[in-house]
């Protein structure tokens, strides 16, 4: 495994309004125009950043895509990855519930709220949008673009994804539904209770890649792939191959680390992985040699020419939490990686409005 290469910095600038400065980013994509999209994990809300010079992204557009979505307000999103593809932006919820937090005041309290699990129904939300007109890049690729779709929702209401797999014989268990008068699809098991978390997307063509954080089964990382059709009328739904069923599994060695985000390099993925529980541990980028050309379900344990690990974050005690990546184009084509981070650091933190993004040499 290699030493990581900090090839540089990029100074992310929002607008003037520091207070309104996302410091949760979870995730990353570079536009085609040679912009970044960014996300901010809690809030349905996708900020689009312009080069202004060299390593200095500005000019701020916030796009509402909640709204977009149908998201009702004050739901919470949690946006964990995007990715772009063939004129449409992609973005997935983390698909997870939610234990609430002790609060330290009185043990009774406190007790209750780690007995309490909550369902957010906008958290399970696999969507495509049509980006906007200054991205498109015109010919096949302004062609190809749709209109804006989600993932429909199951006969009963709930999430159609989490209702497939609560019959998988490896992921089911922790699937289970939550008690009586539950909302449709809400989970018993929380995502930090290494609970379904998926954090990780990437996109190609119809066929989605899926990276769970959680769950971890004996130390063995989870990446789903399905294939997804346009139904009309605003949804999207799995399609069902005749042999291998709604989707495909394909299971990884990432030394008991969790998916945290995957990016496709060629015909590769690169995946960022990390502790599964809210710790500060190892965070690790590996790459999956022909990820994208598996064709069934697969097991992949470390070797060259298969799942390599390419080297480790640097990482800060209780800050600089990486969570989003994206291939970058810093000296030459798709020759570094750029990473985003949440709970960043005060150093991490430039005058009133920007945060620094890391942009880490690939090979």
């Amino acid at each position: 495994m290699e030493t990581p290469q900090l090839l540089g910095r990029l100074l992310l600038k929002f607008d003037a309004d520091a207070a309104a400065v996302p410091e949760d980013l979870s995730a990353a994509a570079r536009a085609p125009d040679g912009g970044v999209w960014v996300a901010s994990d809690e809030h349905g809300v996708l900020h689009r950043l312009s080069p202004e010079e060299p390593r200095v992204f500005s000019h701020q557009q916030r796009h509402d895509v909640a709204a977009r979505l149908g998201v009702k307000g004050g739901e919470e999103m949690d946006i964990e990855a995007l990715d772009i593809q063939d004129g449409h932006l992609w973005l997935v919820g983390s698909h997870s519930a939610v234990r609430k937090k002790p609060k330290g005041k009185r043990v009774e309290k406190d007790l209750a709220r780690l007995a309490t699990v909550e369902h957010q129904p906008a958290r399970f939300m696999l969507a495509r949008l049509p980006l906007p007109a200054t991205e498109e890049q015109g010919g096949p690729e302004k062609a190809s673009r749709r209109g804006a779709a989600k993932l429909e929702p199951s006969g009963s209401g709930g999430s159609t994804l989490v209702e497939l797999l609560r019959s998988d014989e490896h992921l089911g268990p922790f699937l289970v539904p939550a008690g009586k008068g539950a909302p449709p699809g809400a989970l018993a098991i929380p995502s930090k209770d290494n609970g379904l978390d998926i954090e990780g997307l990437a996109v190609d063509g119809d066929r989605v890649f899926l990276g769970l954080r959680g769950p971890v089964l004996r130390g063995w990382a989870v990446l789903l792939e399905m294939e997804v059709v346009d139904t009309g009328g605003g949804f999207l739904e799995p399609k069902r191959r005749k042999k291998n069923g709604w989707y495909r599994k394909h299971f990884l060695d990432l030394d008991g680390l969790g998916i945290r985000e995957l990016s496709r390099y060629g015909d590769d993925l690169l995946i960022l992985a990390g502790p599964t529980l809210p710790l500060d541990g190892t965070i690790r980028l590996y790459r999956l040699r022909g990820g994208l050309r598996l064709t069934e379900d697969s097991l992949h344990r470390q070797a060259p020419g298969d799942l390599e690990p390419l080297f480790d974050v640097p990482r800060t005690e209780k800050t600089d939490h990486a969570e989003g990546l994206s291939l970058f184009s810093y000296f030459e084509q798709d020759d570094s990686v750029l990473i985003v981070y949440d709970s960043p650091s005060p150093q991490r933190r430039y005058g009133p409005c920007g945060v620094l993004a890391d942009v880490f040499r690939l090979f």
